[in-house]
């Protein structure tokens, strides 16, 4: 097993390594900014009673009121996950006795929710009563083209290599001889730089003759929807290496 993890070291690095003969090192950015467009909850319900089975129902009883919110604001079902019962005993240290102290059965469980919109969103924070068994652990955001965006900057990326590859050896008189690696894993450098030294200054614009920003955004934002703006922009970003081999 050792002698195949070293064999596969080894092999990573020689895919990553720089040829000998002369080339351009170059690597390709891009990065979006996006709203996002949904809004995915999550409610805790954590019960503790000497008595299992009143925990239990006491928990199956918030999560029956907690899914009917939920769909009265629009969620649908495939859009609800709800994990099994988590039962287990409770103790709780007793510095007087200087031991645990048994104190019940815990029974837990979790909802989670995605809302296509702020407005089912606010509409069940509203009407969710919390204590301390039933807590909202937390509200993320989420994009749903992100995979598409994803592939997009992917794109951009690889073609962000070719173009600067281009100006680099138009500017020095030498031409493109061909693609030597590409990686989205950073060459072993040999010559005394480090990735993180990169300048971040180029970005593809998708104008072949310059270089710049890309800043994909969300949707056009109305005065009456500035309230969006709370949730924030989302960054993505992608880079991709290349090695071009080069001749006059």
């Amino acid at each position: 097993l050792l002698s195949v993890m070293c064999v596969s070291g080894f092999v990573q690095a020689q895919v990553n390594a720089l040829p000998p003969s002369r080339h351009i090192l170059v690597y390709g950015e891009a990065h979006a900014r996006a709203i996002p467009d949904r809004f995915k909850i999550e409610v805790d319900f954590n019960v503790l009673d000497q008595n299992a089975d009143h925990a239990r129902a006491k928990v199956e009883t918030y999560l029956k009121d907690a899914i009917a919110l939920l769909k009265d604001a629009g969620v649908t079902g495939g859009d609800i996950v709800a994990t099994t019962l988590n039962i287990e005993p409770d103790s709780e240290y007793d510095s007087n006795l200087h031991k645990q102290v048994y104190q019940g059965i815990r029974v837990k469980r979790k909802v989670s929710a995605v809302f296509r919109d702020q407005a089912g969103l606010r509409e069940f924070l509203a009407q969710l009563k919390t204590s301390e068994e039933v807590q909202v652990s937390g509200v993320d955001t989420e994009l749903s083209t992100e995979t598409e965006l994803r592939a997009a900057l992917r794109q951009k990326a690889i073609e962000s290599t070719r173009e600067k590859a281009e100006v680099i050896a138009k500017a020095y008189g030498v031409r493109l001889a061909g693609l030597y690696s590409v990686s989205d894993t950073a060459p072993t450098f040999d010559y005394g730089i480090s990735e993180g030294d990169w300048p971040a200054g180029y970005r593809w614009s998708g104008d072949k003759n310059s270089l710049d920003r890309i800043e994909v955004t969300g949707s056009r934002i109305s005065p009456e929807d500035l309230e969006s703006f709370q949730t924030g922009y989302v960054t993505y970003d992608d880079k991709i290496y290349a090695v071009f081999l080069i001749s006059e």
